[in-house]
């Protein structure tokens, strides 16, 4: 132990950072405080840096080591790592051990007792000093992995301190020659990831960097304070302050601490808190993966989120701006319906209702008028059991809006997911009489919805659709107007199909001389797909999974049986001599989820019409209702004018609207905008 030396004969502030107190503010502190202090770092598994200094050339090696619990003025330290320096350098003198909160910096002249490769035994003076360091607190790292590029260069390690608006990554010598050729100067970029993956990237610069044996140590700061996620939109979600304030809750992926914040306003696609400058841990592009809004006692909210800005507001406070990356669609229906009526104390997002009062709305309002009541009369029962299943269990594949006051239903809209990721816009109905605006208010709430609910992942919104006779105004008006708007096919488009419902006991023909039904495959899909393209250019194959990516996919017919519901569906090709002439899709659900029934139908796309008599058209139907309970099926043919020509009776014109969410922008909520500003 005699080649390493206490340095004591040193003034109580070592040499080595004394210009710095003198543009710093310190003061001393007690021994009893001290030793509180390093117990607590012991508590903590913290560390101290022990440094020793060259006797020759004055330079510092500072090494890491453990403190062991401490009642005085003796202190013993375990290194972090088997120090064999102690054989190798015997030109080094103990000089001072130092520690930091992240915020203050502790420096402790101690004296030097004994020393060996696993330990160090120190004597404690009566007080050191404790400088304030940063203005902002950098916290100590869990795992955190980094990789820097700039150009060519690329450098990786670990991330060992950490703040919003600093941090400091470590290099081995592996990089010291790629570390002298970057350009300290000229912005570098940063990845972070954990075991989990990726959690961070973004530019920042260098402000310091510091060598010793065994590495180097680079102190950079961040250069963006906001980040783009989404597409930029004119029609934003609406930010609204609720009362008493959500806590938002989760453990920061960098530090491992937990955040507890309020809430300060909250939208549908996310929410801003204030956290204190000196303590800002809230880096804009840090992804949060799990996020917790706690709206009252025990009632959470479950998300993944991304901070996207951070700034210092009038108050002095760091206002930090967080999006929602996604969310169960339950928990999304849980917010949705908080924000609404925070908005509109009459706008309910799939609230529970007695669904009696629900069916005599729909009677007094003429949404079930006598023809299609001629229709449900015929299955009434399991009308009864289905709307009360489906309105009491609220399963994740439908969503119901509904304006209501003083327990009176003026106005109703759902929309239900039927396809892996369409949206089908449904029930739409109004008493106009009583409450004037009462159907605007619930289609504004649905709008409002998709708007803020397409981006998740978990809602598996692409598109949305709906269907509508061609002689109803309003449908014409909303979802009409848009696709006139729109002027592009590929971002709204209709289709119209023709509509008749049929018996099967009455259906004739056979399928002979070269005709037969095969189920399709993928090559008919495609061949479909070329000529629905010639055809129509619009989004119906996509939104009703006929294209050769998902026609053969059942996952959303899975979630139905999950929840006691009916969803199948069978895809049929009508051939002759080998050529596809027709391809039928047979949907097959609980009747009246549509209360059309157009959910339970055959769809027909006819290839070839001017090549397929009615003859053959009827045998592959009587083929096809084999598969259905009922004998009386609803078929939907494409294109409608098959129909005409053929003079198929009963039967009438139902447009299929499709708007592409993902790429719409801003036209279709500039269109009911527009709408709403005018009704007003």
């Amino acid at each position: 132990m005699d080649n390493i030396e206490s340095n004591a004969q040193l003034k109580l502030i070592p040499a080595s950072t004394s210009e710095k107190l003198e543009s710093q503010e310190w003061k001393e502190i007690r021994r009893d405080r001290l030793i509180n202090s390093l117990n607590r770092i012991n508590f903590q598994d913290g560390e101290v840096v022990l440094n020793f200094r060259h006797q020759k050339y004055n330079s510092i090696l500072s090494v890491q080591a453990l403190p062991q619990p401490c009642q005085d003025n003796h202190l013993i330290c375990n290194w972090l790592e088997s120090q064999e320096f102690i054989k190798k350098f015997n030109s080094y003198i103990f000089d001072h051990f130092y520690f930091t909160d992240g915020f203050k910096k502790v420096l402790v002249n101690a004296k030097l007792v004994d020393i060996s490769s696993q330990w160090v035994k120190l004597d404690l003076p009566e007080t050191c000093i404790e400088m304030s360091g940063r203005k902002v607190k950098r916290h100590k790292c869990q795992n955190i992995s980094y990789q820097l590029s700039q150009g060519g260069f690329f450098v990786e390690g670990i991330l060992k301190s950490f703040s919003a608006v600093s941090f400091s990554v470590y290099a081995s010598n592996d990089y010291r020659n790629i570390l002298k050729g970057i350009d300290q100067e000229s912005p570098l970029n940063i990845i972070f990831n954990n075991q989990s993956g990726f959690m961070y990237s973004g530019s920042c610069e260098i402000q310091r960097i510091s060598s010793d044996f065994a590495g180097t140590t680079i102190i950079l700061k961040p250069l963006i304070n906001l980040i783009q996620r989404y597409k930029v939109k004119k029609f934003r979600s609406i930010r609204q302050k609720l009362l008493p304030m959500p806590n938002i809750f989760f453990e920061h992926p960098v530090t491992g601490k937990k955040i507890n914040l309020r809430a300060i306003d909250v939208s549908g696609s996310g929410f801003s808190v204030e956290e204190e400058v000196g303590n800002s841990t809230l880096l804009p592009g840090l992804i949060i993966p799990e996020l917790s809004i706690e709206l009252m006692n025990k009632v959470e909210l479950k998300c993944s989120a991304q901070i996207l800005y951070r700034n210092i507001n009038d108050a002095g406070k760091v206002s930090c701006g967080f999006t929602f990356l996604d969310m169960n669609l339950r928990d999304q229906i849980s917010l949705s319906s908080l924000l609404h009526q925070a908005k509109n104390k009459s706008s309910y997002v799939c609230t529970k209702i007695d669904v009696n009062e629900l069916w005599d709305f729909f009677f007094e309002t003429d949404f079930i008028y006598p023809e299609k009541y001629s229709f449900i009369y015929k299955n009434k029962e399991e009308f009864r059991k289905l709307y009360k299943k489906l309105y009491e269990t609220n399963p994740d594949f439908a969503i119901n809006f509904i304006y209501k006051d003083r327990g009176e239903i003026f106005a109703h809209m759902s929309m239900f997911r039927f396809f892996e990721k369409t949206w089908l816009i449904n029930h739409h109905a109004a008493n106009s009489a009583k409450r004037g605006r009462a159907g605007l208010a619930v289609l504004e709430q649905i709008s409002r919805f998709i708007n803020e609910s397409h981006q998740f992942h978990s809602t598996f919104m692409d598109y949305v659709a709906c269907y509508f006779r061609p002689e109803n105004k309003f449908p014409k008006l909303v979802f009409g107007g848009v696709a006139r708007h729109a002027k592009d096919f590929k971002k709204c488009s209709i289709d119209q199909f023709a509509y008749t419902p049929v018996n099967s006991d009455y259906l004739r023909g056979s399928l002979s001389n070269n005709w037969y039904l095969a189920n399709a495959d993928i090559e008919d899909i495609r061949t479909l797909k070329f000529y629905y393209e010639s055809e129509s250019k619009g989004l119906a194959l996509h939104a009703l999974d006929l294209t050769p990516s998902r026609f053969d996919n059942n996952e959303i017919s899975e979630l139905y049986h999950q929840y006691g519901f009916k969803r199948d569906r069978k895809i049929f090709s009508l051939k002759f001599r080998g050529d596809l002439i027709a391809v039928f899709v047979a949907n097959v659900s609980d009747i009246g989820i549509n209360m059309s029934d157009l959910t339970n139908c055959i769809k027909i796309f006819i290839l070839e019409p001017n090549n397929l008599p009615l003859e053959k058209f009827s045998a592959a139907l009587k083929e096809i209702c084999g598969i259905y309970e009922k004998n009386n099926i609803p078929i939907m043919i494409y294109p409608s004018i098959y129909a005409k020509n053929n003079s198929i009776t009963k039967s009438k014109i139902y447009n299929f609207w499709v708007l592409d969410v993902q790429n719409i922008g801003d036209l279709y909520f500039e269109h009911l905008d527009k709408l709403l500003r005018f009704s007003r």
